[in-house]
């Protein structure tokens, strides 16, 4: 029946185009808001930061954030002394929270510095 009546052959396909693009539009949506609720949750009045808040407020990756506490716990073992300001942290269990109005201190301390962080090293320049 469906190879002798084009028109129900092109309903179908024009219903199953439909739907696909509306999917695709919804799952697009549900995405977008889902970005836009994460600096949202940057501006909350919370003292501190979580791992991933704080890499998104530097502007780089959580695995950046971790090499560069290794860098400064590495000189700290190392010489036994850290001179200048380390990256504020704290760690909860298993999780790592980070004072947000120290991490802006650092932000600065390590700019004036010229800090450079490479491969869990910290190089000044």
């Amino acid at each position: 029946m469906l190879k002798n009546n084009p028109f129900i052959v092109l309903a179908a396909s024009l219903i199953l185009g439909a739907s696909f693009i509306a999917g695709c539009r919804m799952l697009g949506s549900m995405q977008l808001n889902t970005q836009q609720q994460e600096p949202a949750r940057l501006t909350a009045d919370s003292p501190l930061l979580t791992l991933t808040e704080a890499a998104i407020l530097l502007r780089i990756t959580e695995d950046q954030v971790l090499n560069i506490m290794k860098a400064e716990s590495a000189i700290l073992s190392n010489n036994g002394i850290f001179t200048g300001e380390r990256l504020p942290f704290i760690k909860v269990d298993d999780q790592f929270l980070i004072n947000r109005e120290l991490l802006l201190s650092w932000v600065n301390t390590a700019t004036l510095e010229k800090r450079v962080y490479m491969d869990n090293k910290m190089i000044h320049k």
